[in-house]
């Protein structure tokens, strides 16, 4: 009787020891801190971006998400250590952008499933802010999603997902920046993000052709002195014909982001214009032809680009 109640403790035990043996197995592997740092990786690395946002401890995942077409791989950890604060600090490598990099992590336990199995999460979230400086504009483009910088803040930035590389520019029919990438692999780090604004060809085309519809409208005022335009003659002897003029030279226009860096002063230099008139001597009352040419400059401003709604102001 003793010898079969032996047998069954020593059953029991056993049964129990692998369990304690298996607990311990699955803490180190698969509940493991590294294990649950992988796995973050890991969802990047396939762009599961909701659980990647919910491993890194948010409801839903950031407006802006990485770019998918450069994904960290081959996630590997490197190195772990303790802090006095119980935390584990993690560092992983990854290939990222056709380079190496490493980030750092630091976790702490959560609470255990079932009594046994460890949890882990984020003490410091996987994340970051890019830092918008948009000179010229409101607008940017983050990985193909648009942002209006006056929606975010002072400063203007956005939170995201690291690591990660964000490419960050600004194109539209009238203005555009070339782009700007952000590789980001560090924890809390702010990313600054500056992108300067210059005029398309569109834009300086359409406001070379509007100058130009302009100056043929000042030209087709059959006057010595044609109104609000930039250029005009005094004759001191009796005009008898009609006046004529002749824009021989259109200005090469320039575009410069002005003061205020939402306007483009246009500048407008070197025209040449003819005027040709018959006019009459006041001394001896003959008759002759008048011509002579007039170099002009136009000065004017570019407003409503971020509107996409551009119009040419002259002063």
């Amino acid at each position: 009787m003793w010898a079969i109640v032996r047998r069954f403790g020593l059953l029991a035990l056993g049964v129990v020891a692998l369990w304690l043996l298996t607990v311990l197995a699955l803490n180190v592997t698969l509940f493991s801190a590294t294990s649950f740092v992988t796995s973050y990786l890991k969802a990047l690395e396939s762009s599961d971006y909701g659980l990647a946002a919910s491993q890194a401890g948010l409801t839903r995942a950031p407006q802006i998400l990485p770019l998918a077409s450069e994904t960290p791989q081959n996630p590997r950890i490197v190195g772990t250590s303790s802090l006095p604060t119980g935390e584990l600090v993690i560092q992983a490598d990854y290939e990222l952008g056709d380079e190496t990099h490493s980030t750092v992590f630091v976790v702490t336990g959560g609470e255990p499933i079932l009594w046994f199995f460890d949890t882990w999460r984020f003490s410091r979230q996987p994340l970051a802010n890019l830092q918008f400086a948009v000179i010229g504009d409101e607008r940017v483009s983050v990985n193909g999603t648009d942002l209006n910088v006056g929606d975010l803040g002072v400063p203007p930035r956005t939170t995201v997902l690291v690591p990660g590389i964000y490419s960050s520019s600004l194109e539209t029919e009238w203005v555009q920046a070339e782009p700007v990438v952000s590789v980001m692999t560090e924890v809390g780090a702010p990313v600054g993000v500056r992108l300067v604004v210059s005029p398309t060809s569109t834009l300086l085309e359409n406001t070379t052709g509007a100058l130009e519809a302009y100056l043929d409208g000042c030209a087709a005022q059959a006057v010595l002195q044609p109104a609000e335009c930039p250029f005009g003659v005094s004759i001191s002897d009796r005009v008898v014909g009609a006046v004529q003029w002749t824009i021989l030279d259109y200005p090469e226009i320039d575009l410069r982001l002005s003061a205020d860096r939402a306007t483009w002063t246009m500048v407008a230099e070197s025209g040449v214009a003819e005027v040709t008139v018959q006019v009459q001597s006041l001394f001896d009352g003959s008759i002759t032809e008048f011509r002579d040419t007039e170099e002009f400059d136009v000065v004017g401003v570019v407003r409503g680009t971020s509107t996409d709604q551009p119009v040419l102001n002259l002063y």
